[in-house]
């Protein structure tokens, strides 16, 4: 299995608890690192022996994708599909929805509540970074009313996420199929800033 990891780095700041909190204290920094071509069973794997509940995909060293604990279980487990005969570019979530690394932890529960997602990514510079669950969220703000009211919008039976509201998104411009790590909605597409530039 083809794997690369992303350093530990995990820290919070305690004295900061009472001001805004970027999601960069919170995140998970140690995310197993895939290929789309490798099998769910060893994405599941290296979920456990690194104790994340996420893969990252990526293609020539570009994220494009993100498969969870939760896609394994309602797209493989419950399909009775083996997971070692199923690739992870047929259960990941692509494209890449992404938040800045000091976005607020407010506004990152909020996205997650918009578009029915529990994990972001995190990226800084054109760089992944980390990802941010709910959960690290809960854990660390649960007295902010606001974050608990937001995630709690978040449903168990949401199945795609709303590309038309995503913000920032990576993967492959589908008009030019060049890779970009800030894909825009536009006309029923996720395109580069390049190609619609050259629409407008």
């Amino acid at each position: 299995m083809m794997k690369r990891y992303l350093p530990l780095e995990n820290y919070i700041s305690h004295d900061k608890m009472k001001s805004k909190i970027p999601v960069k204290e919170i995140m998970g920094t140690e995310i197993p690192l895939m290929e789309p071509f490798e099998s769910v069973e060893d994405a599941a794997a290296a979920m456990v022996e690194y104790g994340t509940g996420c893969v990252v995909i990526t293609e020539e060293g570009h994220p494009i994708g993100i498969a969870t604990e939760r896609d394994i279980v309602r797209k493989v487990v419950s399909a009775r599909k083996n997971p070692a005969r199923v690739q992870l570019r047929d259960i990941m979530s692509s494209p890449l929805v992404w938040v800045p690394r000091n976005t607020d932890i407010l506004d990152a529960a909020k996205q997650m509540a918009r578009l029915q997602l529990r994990k972001l990514v995190v990226m800084h510079d054109g760089r992944l970074v980390g990802v941010v669950s709910a959960q690290d969220i809960l854990q660390i703000a649960p007295h902010f009313i606001e974050v608990t009211r937001e995630l709690a919008n978040i449903s168990v039976d949401a199945d795609d996420i709303l590309t038309s509201s995503i913000e920032q998104a990576s993967g492959y411009c589908e008009s030019c199929k060049a890779y970009s790590d800030m894909l825009e909605y536009h006309d029923g597409e996720l395109i580069c800033p390049d190609c619609k530039e050259r629409l407008e």
